[in-house]
């Protein structure tokens, strides 16, 4: 694990900011299909297409996370290893409900997966507090309180606003590539 989130932590700061815009798009275009799924009346695609296209913003969006949090995790102390234990049942959930569709679904040919399998999606609730505990610790950490202040406006408007969060988590990201571009500071010296 520890090699793993130190490959993370020297990710450039432009990819992990690419990856967040990405994810974040994602997430927009995810909300843009289910609106006009619902406006025309459609079926919805099946889980396993959605898991295997646009849902990837639930592992793009808490990886770029973990991987800024890997950046600064000797400052952030057990805040921040909270948080970013938090945001990986994100790509978990992901991943169990994407391989549970594509045998339940596709192969199996059994229509969408059952609801009692869904309980997996519960995970989604830990998280958005993993989101919240790691804004809270880029917060007090004095040398990236912005990033702090996106992440916790992007949570919020989340809830607050249609297609807020992936406003907010593409301005992020795009803040963080052009960041990386004018300040390429070594993975540990941000």
């Amino acid at each position: 694990m520890r090699k793993l989130i130190d490959r993370l932590a020297r990710v450039p700061l432009q990819v992990v900011g690419a990856a967040l815009t990405l994810g974040a798009v994602l997430l927009a275009a995810h909300y843009a299909l289910i609106d006009h799924v619902r406006a025309t009346g459609q079926e919805e695609p099946a889980q396993w297409v959605g898991g295997l296209t646009v849902k990837w913003y639930w592992v793009l969006i808490p990886v770029s996370l973990i991987a800024l949090w890997a950046r600064r995790r000797d400052r952030q102390g057990p805040v921040g290893r909270a948080g970013a234990i938090m945001l990986a049942s994100g790509p978990l959930m992901h991943v169990a409900v994407t391989v549970g569709a594509i045998v339940w679904g596709a192969l199996m040919g059994r229509g969408d997966l059952p609801t009692g399998f869904m309980v997996v999606e519960m995970l989604m609730y830990v998280f958005y507090l993993g989101v919240l505990v790691i804004g809270l610790a880029f917060l007090l950490d004095g040398g990236v309180r912005w990033w702090g202040a996106a992440t916790v406006a992007g949570l919020v408007l989340e809830f607050l606003v249609p297609y807020g969060g992936a406003a907010a988590f593409t301005v992020f990201g795009l803040c963080l590539v052009a960041y990386g571009l004018r300040r390429p500071v070594p993975a540990g010296h941000l």
